[in-house]
């Protein structure tokens, strides 16, 4: 090597291209420039919201008949690689069959993950929308308690709701495991509808039911509101009577929304889950309740549901539509 030549410091040139790192979402970006659609998973900690958005995008991603790609965004602090990141190490863990780890607490831990989906057969149907990765700690401080100070919602997500140019599917995350989801829940929407004038019009509601097998337990041993003990599974109907039985109150709020095809009541089965290592692992998953959430999630945003086409069901090719 020519010990005169001058080459340019690598290291230099990469520092000066390389991106911002972000110390987290910006407010006023959020309140002044966003706009478009969103998933708001709420619920306490371990009622399944990162479960349910981890299994959403295994399917969009892995299973279902889409194309699907993780947007990164452009914001005043640099481009914004989080959701892409997040994706990444969810994917490690689809193949492992492990289940996703809590969120960690804290404002500056919350992260944004955008998607850019077409389905790839039946009906042509192009959606845009992000979700929230972020720990229930963060939610449950709308949780109003006797003699405690009002109720208040972290700044960051305050002005995700604040914005009028966005639209949201609220999924209430509904866990045997715990006791105050109507307390929570309740509280929410009461929190909503007094800080956020016009939000709730922008708003569809679902209430998905985590645990379905325990909870249909849960429902034959304490039964229904009527008194009814008897359920072979957790139908339709089933579904309704659990919900008015462990959540009257969100019952009644989810009941009487303005527009009932706003409104969705699931449970969400995940598949054979087994232990291996020490830990629960998903080793048989079942695509069949996230893929009917999916699909009522893109209506509310697209006005259409994905499905075979009119010639397609003429054909009765409904088989994953080919």
């Amino acid at each position: 090597m020519n010990q005169g030549t001058s080459f340019p410091n690598r290291i230099d040139e990469i520092k000066r291209y390389r991106p911002k790192q972000r110390d987290g979402l910006a407010i006023d970006d959020i309140r002044a420039k966003k706009s478009g659609n969103y998933i708001f998973s709420f619920g306490f900690p371990g009622s399944g919201k990162t479960t349910f958005q981890w299994m959403l995008m295994n399917y969009l991603m892995n299973e279902g008949p889409f194309r699907t790609e993780i947007s990164v965004p452009d914001g005043p602090e640099g481009q914004d690689w989080e959701g892409r990141a997040i994706i990444n190490m969810w994917k490690d863990q689809w193949i492992e069959g492990r289940l996703p780890d809590p969120n960690a607490t804290g404002e500056n831990a919350v992260r944004e993950v955008m998607i850019d989906t077409r389905t790839t057969n039946g009906r042509k149907i192009h959606s845009k929308f992000g979700f929230l990765e972020m720990s229930g700690e963060l939610l449950q401080e709308v949780l109003v308690k006797p003699g405690a100070p009002p109720p208040v919602m972290a700044p960051l997500l305050h002005a995700y709701l604040d914005n009028p140019n966005l639209r949201f599917c609220v999924v209430l995350m509904l866990s045997p495991d715990i006791e105050e989801n109507d307390k929570l829940f309740a509280s929410f929407m009461t929190y909503l509808k007094k800080n956020f004038r016009g939000l709730l019009d922008r708003i569809s509601l679902a209430v998905v039911i985590s645990k379905p097998k325990e909870s249909l337990e849960r429902l034959r041993e304490f039964g229904a509101s009527d008194g009814q003990t008897v359920y072979d599974k957790l139908d339709k109907d089933a579904l309704l009577d659990y919900l008015n039985r462990f959540c009257g109150e969100t019952y009644q709020i989810w009941d009487h929304w303005p527009e009932p095809k706003k409104t969705l009541l699931s449970p969400l089965h995940l598949g054979e889950l087994d232990m291996s290592g020490g830990e629960l692992r998903l080793v048989k998953p079942s695509f069949r309740h996230i893929e009917e959430i999916l699909f009522w999630l893109i209506e509310q945003f697209e006005g259409k549901r994905p499905g075979p086409t009119l010639f397609q069901r003429i054909l009765g090719r409904v088989n994953r539509w080919k």
